[in-house]
């Protein structure tokens, strides 16, 4: 009988559905299914050309998921293909004094599209070498977590390059004096989105940003 209820036992503390993303330093933390695979910190610097650092006081902190079967950096950085499954790209970057003044939620919600209406304004005047269109707000609001952090919580579609419509749901927080930011970006396909957007909300709720004590 022992024997059977420890089998019991170890049958319910099994393996956490969940890997949990954390960056101490920066007190960031993000929670994906354990289905979800980390893209090789490699691809993601031959991306954007930057050595992904462990906190923003050595660099810039990337880390990206992607529930693919064959995770690949392309579901997580521009492509005209929405991806079959979701993905979701951690950022979190310090900010150099003389750019903090800048900085606003449109800073957050235009990091890595044309979102704000003044954003879209300036690219409708590229013409021909604009690559987005198709754009469409599915839902926007402010976020006021406090203790010196504010953000967006920013939910819209885009065509890239003519190709389909994708999904983007964007969280972003600043803190008070704009030196540092937080972004956490998933994508998929519109369809993929239909189907697994409450996973994907699972996801982008769980990205927490706190200021140190």
């Amino acid at each position: 009988m022992v024997v059977a209820v420890l089998g019991l036992v170890l049958v319910g503390c099994g393996a956490p559905s969940y890997t949990y993303v954390t960056n101490s330093a920066d007190r960031a933390y993000l929670k994906v299914p354990n289905t979800w695979r980390q893209i090789d910190p490699k691809d993601i610097k031959s991306q954007v050309g930057v050595e992904p650092a462990k906190d923003s006081s050595k660099g810039v902190w990337l880390e990206a998921y992607d529930a693919d079967a064959s995770p690949s950096v392309s579901h997580v950085f521009d492509s005209p293909v929405g991806a079959a499954a979701p993905a979701i790209l951690v950022v979190v970057q310090a900010i150099p004094a003389q750019s903090r003044g800048r900085l606003g939620l449109d800073s957050l919600r235009d990091f890595f599209h044309p979102v704000s209406p003044a954003s879209r304004q300036q690219l409708t005047a590229v013409g021909r070498q604009n690559p987005y269109s198709g754009f469409s707000s599915v839902s926007d609001e402010v976020l006021t977590p406090g203790n010196g952090i504010r953000g967006v919580h920013t939910v819209y579609s885009y065509r890239i390059s003519g190709g389909d419509a994708q999904v983007f749901d964007l969280t972003g927080y600043l803190n008070d004096d704009a030196s540092k930011l937080s972004i956490a970006l998933a994508r998929c396909s519109l369809d993929c989105f239909k189907q697994r957007q409450q996973e994907i909300d699972s996801v982008v709720s769980s990205f927490t940003v706190r200021e140190a004590l």
